[in-house]
């Protein structure tokens, strides 16, 4: 049977990247790959601890990608494309449907050329069951006139096994350097889950989170239009 590999077989500099004071900024390291999907860690911006998984289409650059900030509560899924310009804090709607399962309709943050939303504790356990056992996943953008994104998902059971490891390894690190009271700087709390509010008014207060797979109404889809230059998840 092969065995997955933990932060501790991969290498030293791998953990020392990750757990080293350092007046970087970030620090993110790619530690693995299984299929067409690689597992990344290393530290946020504020110094904490991150593990996270990934999948960039070589074509266009695009990537989505998965992560969580050690100490915290939600998983942060994002999606980025080189020549997206999606206001920052714009809200955009985002739904995947991961095989055949009902599509979960979420509302992420947009920066730049990415949007960002988050996953809680309950959320998760359903969403990583579809993601081990299907084929692929669509991701479409119904506020903008970007295509439909198909990203396949070979690797994917072996590449989720990997970001359980990462998180309970530095977990247990994180934890370990603190209850020994060095200076490594404690991991810094996730952000709460990305809140959605109505299209269209940027000033208006967000609704609950409400992040469990719903099935997705047939008009969703943006009509046909001239296809520009550059495509955009929102208008």
């Amino acid at each position: 049977m092969k065995h997955l590999p933990t932060l501790k077989t991969l290498g030293l500099a791998a953990c020392v990247a990750i757990l080293a004071p350092s007046a970087a900024i970030a620090q993110i390291q790619t530690y693995y790959r299984a299929g067409v999907w690689d597992a990344f860690s290393g530290r946020n911006d504020k110094g904490g601890a991150v593990c996270g998984i990934g999948n960039t289409n070589p074509s266009d650059n695009r990537r989505v990608s998965i992560r969580f900030d050690i100490g915290g509560t939600d998983t942060v899924l994002s999606v980025s494309k080189p020549d997206w310009a999606v206001p920052d804090g714009r809200q955009v709607t985002v739904v995947m449907q991961i095989g055949l399962n009902t599509p979960w309709i979420q509302q992420g943050s947009g920066h730049g050329k990415g949007i960002s939303w988050a996953l809680d504790r309950n959320a998760m356990q359903p969403f990583d069951q579809q993601f081990r056992s299907a084929s692929s996943m669509t991701l479409t953008f119904p506020d903008g006139n970007e295509p439909p994104w198909t990203v396949p998902l070979i690797g994917a059971s072996a590449i989720s096994a990997t970001f359980a490891r990462c998180i309970n390894d530095l977990t247990a690190q994180v934890q370990a350097a603190q209850a020994a009271g060095t200076t490594i700087a404690a991991p810094a709390a996730q952000q709460g889950a990305t809140q959605p509010f109505t299209q269209g008014d940027s000033n208006a207060p967000p609704p609950a989170d409400n992040p469990a797979p719903a099935a997705q109404s047939s008009d969703s889809q943006p009509a046909d239009a001239p296809k520009p230059d550059t495509t955009q998840p929102a208008h």
